[in-house]
């Protein structure tokens, strides 16, 4: 059955469904006897689909021939209208061609007897209009035409402006057309009387010149002016009246093609309305059928919403027979709310302009069930009482309803715990936070996150981690009120949403979310795991300006607690130290990124003196950061930022980058650099990546690697060993050097020296600083020196504030010394400028 009423569907059209209206107003089904039924669900080809599909192969067709019927008739009209007007020009033409031509036989006549120069005049002058006629027609019939020369021709013969284009195209394209043709040869005739009456004048002037002339000379000229004249007069009169015959049979052609397109067009138009009509006959039976067998449903009600008429779909809906349906207002039908929406104040009945668009709306079944459907209202004329009617179509929406409603809760949901998520904890919070700002309350929010989960996720595998993070859902689940709410914002992360609580109660709740977790165990595999949790507080008020100030806060603190063992709780208050730096850290990590993306790191250097042998040009390059308003901050500012929150290697990577192409974009002071110094942090020691990364580099870099040294902490060194040697072990082989950096600050600095293979030792400048004013440090420079001697390493002090002590460090066996006392730090571009000058003086 369904498929039966979806072919019906798809077959109708605009004229069927006001067709099927109009039956439906006028409460009948159409007349069966006098109009064929049409069975939808067994139709065969003889009766149904072979005619229709015949039909609308025809109807193309008719049309395409009614609109090309159509266009010929106006071209044919424009041609002929035209060809008219382009005759009728030729006519005026000739009109003013005679006319010049009379007027000069009648002035050279007189001049005959007269000589005078003036009579003489005026008749070249009257000459002038044929013979520029003249110069037009030969311009005409060269190879290829010459259509400026003849539309100047034209303009001379006194030829209207706005017709001499188009006396152009007729003759070129019609100079040998009946009747043109004709006149076009009289033209050619009459040229050559003109062009020897031309030659009578020339003649005449001549003599009159001479002072030759006799009577007998004077009565051969005009004799002879007459009989041109004479002979002209009917030539004249032929050029016209074949044109002015060629006019008429224009005009009878035009006639007869206007007669024969019109009744074309007569017999195309009766072909359409032949095959509308047989359309809309073999039509009407099957919509008639439609309203019943469509796939939707269908009303046909009352303005009050009485039901007239309902189709088997709504019937089916609805779970009740059309037939019990008829009589029925749709009032009872409707859900009580959906009602309320639709109806007219006073219970006067419905408003059906609210249902002109489509609206979906709770109906009620019989058997007391609940159906959404879609449905629309139209107001339709009644053919037979004059009131009017209201057609509804109607469409189940309830599966989709559900779907929709589905993806919804999955779009807000995490689907591992069933909590909500991330976007959806934001958009809580952002309404917690306007109604807190609109009423005056204030909440709490919980930032848990699970201490050691990676321990178990690496442990026991993904799988237990999210078992896991679902018993921990549970657990917390089961302690929780029931107005609060809680959620994952990711990770093992969860946001708990305490409503209209204060930050002393707040602290009361975690603790005991807190006790909760700690009790709790979590087996797998035979094994089984304690879990804890440490808990940020922040207070939501209409002080927030967003959701992420809330996160930002409780993150704040939660990473506080972490920091203060893990297992705890702590609250978030402006006015504490730790959270003012962790704020201020925060801070800072956003203007590194952005620093980062604008360019506004730039590259500092500090040179290292040789304090034996000769002069060397090598510096360690420091980092400086610019800020948004040209102030230049040292490393010390926003470098423990950058290592607390894992931007340290970002930095690395882009001074490694940038000090490679300012080298290879100086080879001249690259050729004279001894060795460039580039800092690594413990954070890009441990990163797997980094060590190929920096390889990557060399390889496409211009600089040799011997010119490079790499500068590790100790401490760094110390906390990766197997990466720190990893990146050792690649860099020597490459042949770049690498620097201890801070040496003798750890508590086990030598015996190290056994298991890193480094080529500099740079003293901590504890050791240098206070040199002079104490007995200890220069035992241990010395030390260090002696040691790194036997060990083949160079030796670098650092901190040296005062060259004084430049003596007492080469004593103590220093290789090499660096600090301000040395070299104040420059940007790179000067020192590279500088050396490079100094140089080119020196090779000068």
């Amino acid at each position: 059955m369904f498929a039966a009423r979806h072919n019906v569907l798809l077959l109708l059209s605009p004229v069927a469904v006001l067709n099927l209206r109009r039956r439906l107003a006028m409460g009948g089904r159409g007349n069966p006897v006098n109009e064929p039924a049409i069975n939808v669900r067994g139709r065969d080809k003889e009766d149904g689909s072979a005619p229709r599909s015949r039909l609308r192969q025809i109807l193309p067709r008719e049309f395409a021939s009614l609109i090309a019927l159509a266009a010929l008739a106006v071209m044919l009209t424009v041609i002929m209208l035209e060809l008219q007007t382009s005759a009728t020009a030729y006519i005026i033409g000739e009109s003013h061609w005679s006319k010049a031509q009379q007027y000069a036989s009648h002035v050279l006549h007189g001049y005959a007897a007269s000589g005078d120069p003036q009579q003489l005049k005026l008749a070249r002058d009257a000459l002038r209009v044929p013979l520029s006629d003249h110069q037009a027609r030969l311009a005409l019939e060269r190879d290829p035409p010459d259509l400026a020369a003849a539309r100047q021709g034209f303009l001379r013969g006194l030829n209207a402006p706005q017709d001499v284009d188009r006396m152009i195209r007729m003759y070129r394209y019609f100079n040998n057309a009946p009747f043109f043709r004709d006149s076009v040869a009289q033209w050619r005739i009459g040229d050559a009387h003109v062009i020897a009456l031309q030659g009578i004048a020339d003649e005449m002037e001549a003599a009159h010149a001479a002072g030759q002339v006799t009577a007998v000379q004077t009565h051969a000229w005009q004799r002879r002016i007459l009989e041109l004249d004479a002979t002209l007069r009917p030539i004249e009169a032929a050029f016209s009246q074949s044109l002015v015959d060629g006019a008429r049979m224009l005009k009878t052609i035009l006639t007869v093609a206007s007669i024969l397109l019109f009744l074309a067009i007569a017999g195309v138009l009766i072909l359409i309305l032949r095959w509308s009509l047989r359309r809309i006959h073999a039509s009407e039976g099957m919509f008639r059928s439609a309203f019943h067998q469509a796939a939707v449903g269908m009303l046909k009600m009352k303005l009050d919403g009485r039901i007239l008429e309902a189709n088997e779909a709504i019937g089916e809906i609805l779970n009740c027979p059309p037939e019990e349906l008829q009589g029925k207002l749709l009032g009872e039908l409707l859900d009580a709310d959906a009602l309320a929406r639709i109806a007219l104040a006073e219970d006067r009945g419905i408003d059906w302009t609210l249902c002109e668009t489509p609206i979906e709306q709770c109906f009620r079944r019989v058997d007391g069930e609940s159906r959404w459907l879609r449905w629309t209202a139209s107001m339709i004329d009644s053919d037979t009482d004059g009131e009017d009617r209201v057609f509804a179509v109607l469409e189940d929406v309830s599966e989709s309803r559900r779907l929709g409603e589905e993806m919804r809760y999955q779009a807000s949901h995490d689907a591992m715990t069933g909590l909500v998520n991330r976007r959806e904890i934001d958009q809580r919070l952002q309404q917690s936070i306007d109604d807190a700002r609109s009423f005056g309350d204030a909440h709490a929010f919980l930032f848990l996150d699970l201490d050691q989960f990676k321990l178990i996720n690496d442990t026991c595998g993904h799988v237990a981690g999210d078992q896991l993070l679902r018993q921990i859902a549970g657990v917390l689940m089961l302690h929780m009120r029931s107005n609060d709410w809680m959620g994952r914002l990711g990770g093992d992360e969860f946001a708990i949403f305490l409503d209209h609580t204060g930050l002393d109660e707040a602290l009361h709740i975690a603790e005991r979310l807190r006790r909760a977790l700690s009790a709790s165990t979590f087996a797998w595999d035979g094994k089984r795991f304690n879990v804890t949790c440490s808990i940020g507080i922040a207070r939501i008020s209409g002080e927030q300006v967003d959701a992420s100030d809330v996160l930002r806060s409780a993150d704040r603190a939660c990473y506080q607690a972490k920091e203060d063992g893990r297992n705890c709780i702590r609250v978030y208050r402006e006015s504490d130290q730790l959270m003012s730096r962790r704020r201020d850290d925060l801070a800072w990590v956003a203007e590194i990124r952005e620093a980062i993306v604008e360019g506004r790191i730039v590259l500092h250097a500090q040179r290292i003196e040789a304090l034996h042998g000769p002069a060397t040009l090598s510096y360690e390059i420091l980092v400086r950061l610019v800020d948004a308003q040209g102030v230049v901050y040292p490393p010390d500012r926003f470098l423990p930022a950058a290592e607390r929150f894992g931007e340290a290697v970002s930095i690395d990577r882009l001074v490694i980058a940038m000090a490679l192409r300012q080298l290879d974009d100086h080879p001249a002071h690259l050729q004279a650099l001894d060795l460039c110094h580039l800092n690594i942090s413990a954070q890009s020691i441990a990163n797997p990546d980094f060590c190929s990364h920096v390889a990557n580099l060399l390889d496409i870099t211009r600089v040799p690697p011997a010119k490079l040294c790499f500068e590790l902490t100790e401490t760094a060194a110390i906390g990766n060993m197997t990466r720190a040697r990893e990146f050792i072990d690649e860099m020597r082989r490459r042949g770049c050097k690498i620097a201890l950096d801070d040496f003798g600050s750890g508590m086990a600095s030598f015996a190290y020296l056994k298991t890193l293979p480094v080529d500099v030792l740079k003293i901590d400048g504890v050791f240098i600083r206070d040199l002079a004013n104490n007995a200890v440090d220069p035992v241990l420079v010395r030390s260090m020196c002696e040691v790194a001697r036997s060990l083949g390493k160079i030796t670098v002090a650092e901190w040296v504030e005062d060259r004084a002590l430049i003596d007492r460090l080469h004593e103590l066996g220093v290789d090499q010394a660096q600090g301000y006392g040395i070299h104040e730090p420059c940007a790179l571009d000067e020192l590279i400028a500088a050396t490079t000058t100094h140089k080119a003086a020196e090779n000068f």
